[in-house]
């Protein structure tokens, strides 16, 4: 072997070195073609660099050429004749745009001054060194030479171009620093602009000449290069700084320099608006008007959308600006193009709703400057002077020609549809709920998806808000509306008997149901604004259904008009079945809303007086009681129809409202006179129809109404719309019914684990009670409690609870907690309570507990005897208040406000301001009623609102904190939903009984005995006999003094828990309790070792917790009766067994 090896590793050597050369060879190739290419590159670089540094030179020399050619580097002192030649300049514009560069400070220097040679030629004539005159032909001119056209017009185009880029940027010339550059304000280029897009400059003689087709290829041109896009950015700027000058301007007077910067910017702003109008290329012929908007509805759409968006643009308008847009009637113009669904639809395809929102404050601006109210009101005088014609003659041809908008002129109700038309384009970019897509927030629209600009200052949308407050404004809303305040009915008109008596009519104004028609179709429109106005604009939503319910006689003119609506009247077309299914189908549906809204608003303020005695908005027999049985089936129809997995429709809750605030009018003081309009489920065990959509229809065939389950069977089986009526509709359903589903609710609600265990000093019951019970959740508070008292000298008291100790610990710990000395409650005048508005914020966790007790009490079946005030009743049923639940908190201060209401003077002269003065802790604080209220003065305008803050914030705000948790405790016990079955006097009696006289004969039914006693024993027939001869106040003594509370339990005292026992007790001690069990029936019976206790003057007592009676047996009815009375007179007797 060993031989082959040497010849192995010379091979090897061999291959390793035939490798490496290879390797190399392929390196060596590698290298020489990198240095081809680098080599290459090298050449076009240096080539590249030759031609630059080559272009540079002549571009250097064209310019210093140009200079020299333009006199724009001339040193002669003015010595140069200018040059004026166009066909001179034509070259040297040519010349000009061979080097230019528009980023180039200097070139940008020799393009005003090549704007300053064009301009020289629009002068007739000029003035050579020989003082002689000579024509000048104008620039534009050259247009119309075969030779120069093409040139010249490419040419022109790119100076206009530049123009509107030099225009709407920044100056050239800015002396300023860097980071702040100084905006172009005027100039040679902006007058060349002017020039040249003036269609009268095109014009020769007055005539019209081929020069018009190439001002048209310009406008064209510059649009299509993004004219209004440009133009939009250089407003906004400057619209910002006139705003700006203008908001200092009303603090402090502004400097000199201020001032004319101010003029300036404004004279800018003026000549750019002028400079759109005339790309528009629209006629200020007014016969024209309307015709001219349809064939540039691009341009113009980009007008619209570009330009009257900007952000409160009309504000910056002085009275050129605004002269101009009459001039070119660009609000008819504008209204025409945005009423359409159509052309609105292109128009605002590609706005964001901030910057739609922004075009309506411009629009809504602009039509409060040229005084649209007064062109409704000549349209109003129009159409009653139409009416009257028609009332008195029959109809021709000629009268169609009597009432017509005349071409140019702005018809109110197109206005109207072009507001409702951009905020229905906003709604698509906002939600009143923060989401995944909703996550911005707007300061006008709460949570917006679109694309915000946040360079848009704080104060612009302040300023909008200012711009679109003319939509709610008193002398607007009179113009609008004034066909619904001047509406009057006609004897014939079908609308029922209570109507066609009544005594506003007039027949000179009176319409017939044609025109009635027509005027809900421009009501419709009309309520439909501001409906969405109220839910787009929901800061705004107070004031602008506050100026709309305060307008005189707006709430029940409306509601007279309803009640002609349909063909049959009174409601009718509300309650048919296409209605109440789909009711956002429905036109006429917004006008129920907005009633809704206002009528709501209305009948907060009005008063008891007002509303029975004067009846100056409503009468109660053409009006209240119409308008509560069409609200109470609506609503029902409506849950009726609604689906069992989606919530009611949106009118529901603005129906329900109006509802409930009448049928708490009734509660407090029926004006209906029966619960019959209420009660619609009359009887809850009868079998109804299997859909509660049939529940209003009568039909003789049976087949066609089958009936299902009692509405009782539908609740214990949670049918969806049966639990909706239940919860928002409960005055439908009679009390009892009420009451029995309410026990039911809180028997299944009572936990039988978690039991909790309490050991509690008799003295301090609540503070104890506080302690162990305070931090439980709501779920532990539902369980059993298990309470052991302590005497007062510490030692356990005897008894194991069975539930009665925690009746006595509930009963005690309210009675506590109620004692005026802890300053826990106040008082109105009849006693009522409610929290204290003053409690400091450490007690509110108290108050939580307080409300879970008593709740825990109801759960119990145990009755509290305090009575609650009507207001806080409402609130804890989720109810709200009213201005009248004023009287029962402060009846003073309610005197003052009816003062102030009807107060005949000027209220200005009290010296009222929308603020109140209030005393805590020995010191003075004012509160405003809204912001700025301090220094508002109350007058004659705004004193209903005064008083509606005044009541809302005794009512809400004043006691707000203790209030809600007192609340939340209680409802963390029994849900809000139950308690809403119950209107307030309805839960007051749920909460501490009957507040009538009982009968003994219903105790008696109820009552059990123990330890001999039996019905017919002779003490047992005494008692009786004696309680029936008790007055009321005697009779409300005894329950107190055997149950703890003076009024009997809802339903009778087979609702009494624990059952009302009477025991026989004896002075014989020492007997053992069972020798005393088998001996204590014998005794009673015969009457024997009883007369001892009565002849020893023992007193009946009482363990409230059981609800038993310890009565001995008394040898005599008299003396039966002198004991009863003295104990339960004198509070004597109780105990715990």
């Amino acid at each position: 072997m060993f031989p082959f090896n040497g010849q192995n590793e010379k091979k090897k050597s061999f291959a390793d070195k035939a490798r490496e050369e290879r390797e190399q060879r392929e390196r060596q190739r590698i290298k020489q073609k990198q240095d081809e290419i680098r080599s290459q590159a090298a050449v076009v670089i240096q080539s590249a660099y030759r031609k630059h540094v080559n272009r540079k030179k002549n571009t250097n020399q064209l310019r210093k050429l140009w200079d020299i050619d333009s006199g724009f580097a001339s040193n002669d002192n003015g010595q140069r004749q200018p040059i004026t030649s166009s066909v001179e300049i034509l070259g040297l514009t040519l010349l000009f745009f061979a080097f230019f560069k528009p980023n180039d400070p200097t070139d940008k220097t020799r393009f005003s001054h090549l704007c300053r040679m064009i301009l020289s030629t629009t002068n007739s004539t000029s003035t050579t060194k020989q003082n002689t005159q000579q024509a000048i032909i104008p620039f534009h001119s050259l247009l119309l030479s075969k030779c120069y056209m093409a040139s010249t017009q490419k040419l022109m185009k790119k100076i206009l171009w530049q123009c509107v880029v030099y225009v709407t940027g920044h100056s050239h010339n800015n002396t300023g620093v860097p980071s702040s550059p100084i905006l172009y304000l005027s100039g040679s280029e902006l007058i060349l602009l002017i020039y040249f897009l003036d269609p009268k400059n095109y014009v020769i003689k007055g005539k019209s000449t081929p020069l018009d087709q190439h001002l048209s290829t310009f406008r064209s041109y510059i649009v299509d290069q993004g004219f209004y896009e440009q133009i939009r950015n250089g407003m906004i700027l400057r619209a910002n700084s006139i705003l700006s000058f203008k908001s200092r301007s009303t603090k402090i007077k502004l400097a000199a320099d201020d001032e004319k910067k101010l003029k300036s910017t404004q004279l800018w702003l003026t000549a750019c608006l002028r400079c759109c109008l005339f790309v528009l290329n629209f006629s200020d012929d007014e016969e024209e008007c309307i015709e001219q908007s349809t064939p540039l509805s691009g341009t113009f759409g980009k007008f619209i959308s570009r330009v009257l968006s900007i952000p409160c643009l009309v504000s910056c308008f002085d009275d050129i600006c605004m002269g101009m847009i009459r001039q070119y009637h660009i609000s008819s113009r504008m209204i025409h193009a945005l009423c359409g669904t159509e052309s609105s639809k292109k128009i605002l395809s590609s706005m964001s709703g901030n910057d739609t929102v922004f075009l309506l404050g411009n629009l809504t601006e602009l039509m409060s400057r040229i005084d649209i109210i007064s062109l409704r009101k000549n349209e109003i005088r129009q159409k009653t002077n139409l009416t009257v014609h028609l009332s008195n003659h029959n109809p021709t041809k000629d009268d169609k020609r009597y009432f017509v908008v005349q071409p140019g002129s702005i018809k109110f109700q197109n206005f109207i549809q072009s507001v409702i038309n951009l905020l229905q384009h906003c709604q698509k970019f906002v939600s009143t709920k923060q989401s995944n897509t909703h996550y911005q927030y707007h300061p006008i629209f709460m949570w917006y998806s679109g694309n915000t600009d946040p360079n848009i200052p704080a104060s612009h949308f302040n300023k909008l808000i200012n711009q679109l407050e003319f939509l709610w404004q008193r002398q607007l809303l009179l113009g609008a509306f004034d066909h619904i305040l001047n509406f009057r009915l006609m004897p014939h008109d079908n609308v029922g008997p209570s109507i066609s008596k009544s005594t506003f009519m007039d027949k000179k104004s009176s319409l017939t149901s044609s025109q009635t028609t027509l005027l809900a179709v421009e009501t419709q429109i009309l309520c439909k604004l501001y409906v969405m106005l109220s839910k787009l604009l929901g800061v705004q939503k107070h004031d602008i259904m506050m100026n709309l319910t305060f307008l005189p006689g707006f709430v029940p003119s409306l509601w007279k008009f309803m009640m002609c609506l349909g063909p049959k009247g009174r409601m009718k077309i509300f309650l048919t079945d296409a209605v109440v299914k789909e009711p956002e189908r429905e036109p006429l549906i917004e006008i129920l809303g907005l009633f809704c809204e206002c009528c709501d608003i209305s009948l907060l303020t009005l008063d008891d007086e007002e509303l029975y005695e004067m009846q100056t908005t409503f009468t109660i027999e053409n009006d209240l009681i119409p308008m509560a049985t069409f609200f109470n089936k609506f609503c029902f129809a409506l849950l009726s129809h609604s689906s069992p997995d989606n919530y009611p429709p949106a009118i529901f809750e603005s129906a329900r409202r109006v509802l409930l605030q009448l049928h708490s009018r009734d509660t407090r003081r029926s004006f209906i006179g029966s619960d019959n309009t209420w009660l619609l489920i009359k009887d809850p065990k009868k079998s109804l129809p299997v859909s509660f959509a049939n529940f209003f229809k009568k039909s003789k065939d049976s087949n066609n109404n089958t009936l299902g389950t009692s509405f009782l069977e539908r609740i214990r089986v949670n049918e969806p719309i049966s639990l909706r009526i239940l919860n928002l509709l409960p005055h439908t359903i009679p009390f009892e019914t009420r009451l029995e589903i309410f026990r039911g609710f809180l028997q299944n609600s009572v936990t039988s684990n978690n039991d909790v265990f309490i050991t509690v000093r008799r003295n301090y019951v609540l503070e104890d009670g506080y302690k162990h019970l305070g931090g439980l959740t709501a779920v532990r508070t539902k369980g059993a409690i298990r309470v052991k008292f302590i005497n007062e000298t510490g030692v356990d008291e005897a008894g194991v609870d069975q539930g009665g100790p925690f009746k006595e610990f509930i009963t005690q710990l309210i009675a506590e907690a109620f004692d005026p000395k802890r300053d826990l409650f106040s008082s109105t005048s009849n006693n009522s309570l409610y929290p204290n508005p003053h409690g400091t914020s450490t007690k509110l966790s108290l108050y939580s507990f307080l409300g879970r007790m008593i709740a825990r009490a109801v759960q119990e079946g145990i009755l509290c005897d305090v009575q609650f005030a009507e207001f806080f009743l409402s609130k804890l049923s989720g109810r709200a208040v009213f201005l009248e639940d004023l009287i029962g908190l402060n009846n003073e201060l309610w005197k003052n406000l009816m003062f102030l209401k009807r107060y005949d003077g000027n209220v200005e002269d009290l010296g009222l301001y929308f603020a109140i003065d209030e005393e805590i802790n020995g010191r003075i604080i004012t509160k405003e009623l809204r912001p700025g209220g301090s220094h508002m003065m109350v007058t004659n305008e705004n004193r209903i609102q005064y008083l509606y803050l005044m009541a809302d914030y005794r009512l809400n705000k004043q006691n707000k904190e203790q209030t809600k948790a007192f609340i939340d405790g209680f409802q963390s016990v029994i849900p809000e939903n139950w308690l809403r079955m119950f209107s307030p006097p309805e839960l007051q009696r749920v909460i501490s009984g009957e507040d009538v006289d009982w009968e003994p004969s219903d105790l008696r039914k109820c009552a059990v005995y123990q330890d001999g006693y039996f019905d017919q024993h002779r003490c047992i027939k005494n008692l009786w006999s004696i309680l029936e001869d008790f007055d009321s106040k005697d009779r409300r003594a005894f329950l107190k003094f055997v149950t703890s509370c003076s009024k009997p339990p809802l339903g009778g005292f087979r609702f009494l828990q624990p059952q009302f026992t009477v025991r026989l007790v004896s002075l014989e001690h020492e007997q053992s309790h069972e020798s005393r069990a088998v001996l204590e029936p014998v005794k009673a019976f015969f009457n024997i070792g009883n007369s001892r206790s009565a002849s020893k003057g023992r007193l009946p007592t009482s363990s409230t917790c059981f609800n038993l009676l310890k009565l001995p047996a008394y040898s005599s009815k008299s003396i039966m009766r002198e004991k009863l009375k003295y104990a339960i007179n004198s509070n004597t007797g109780f105990e715990l067994s």
